[in-house]
């Protein structure tokens, strides 16, 4: 892997050089961890930790998305749904049901914020490093994830399944043998961890789309029309 990141905070040791070996990869990935632990929406720590060991796996995703207009067409414009691109306002005021009210209803109800990197954009490998960051809330909203401890673990294994992310397969290691934020021992929740696993294995590729395009639809028809697999307590 020779991917590097644009952006870096060496007081934190997060730094990855061009041709940084396997082991120094997985050094910035694990101290970004810690930063991320403490403070989920960090703005250089959460880019640079999917940097740090799944830069070949976006620049695989490029690739892939190279092969369909729809896919090319995202990787020229790409959008932004960094928190200066978003207007809640807009949101709010859309009709219920809608994705984008529902957008915007899981910010107010999570007393947070949309997320802002100064994450460069030097190429599509470094844009997508990007926008799956930027989107992780969306994703939240289209796969009824919670935000606690268990759903952020479901929505990693969901991850893991759709675009084999090794950095989602390292959080869902240190969960169980860590057990952070209250989470009870993993063998208690590995039926839902597979569950969703296999939904995100049935689902296309979630950084795969202009989801801008699809906020007056339902999130019911915005769920389809972005073919993201129901769960399985939803299945008839």
């Amino acid at each position: 892997m020779s991917f590097s990141s644009p952006t870096a905070r060496v007081a934190d040791g997060l730094y990855l050089p061009e041709g940084a070996s396997v082991f120094t990869r997985l050094r910035v990935a694990v101290r970004a961890l810690r930063v991320l632990e403490k403070k989920p929406d960090d703005s250089v720590a959460a880019p640079l930790f999917n940097a740090s060991l799944d830069g070949d796996r976006f620049a695989a995703l490029v690739r892939e998305l190279s092969q369909s207009e729809e896919g090319r067409a995202l990787l020229r414009a790409r959008p932004s749904m960094q928190g200066s691109s978003i207007d809640l306002d807009a949101l709010r005021a859309m009709p219920e049901g809608t994705l984008g009210r529902a957008f915007a209803k899981y910010f107010d109800d999570n007393k947070i914020q949309p997320f802002e990197s100064p994450y460069e954009v030097r190429n599509s490998v470094d844009y997508l490093v990007k926008r799956y960051r930027e989107t992780h809330d969306l994703v939240h909203v289209l796969t009824g994830y919670g935000t606690d401890a268990l759903g952020e673990m479901e929505l990693q294994a969901f991850a893991l399944g759709n675009l084999s992310l090794r950095t989602s397969a390292l959080i869902l290691l240190f969960a169980a043998v860590l057990q952070p934020h209250g989470l009870p021992p993993m063998w208690r929740y590995t039926d839902k961890l597979r569950a969703a696993f296999a939904r995100g294995r049935r689902s296309a590729k979630i950084v795969a789309h202009p989801y801008e395009r699809f906020f007056s639809m339902t999130v019911e028809d915005a769920r389809r029309a972005l073919r993201i697999a129901e769960a399985p307590s939803a299945q008839g």
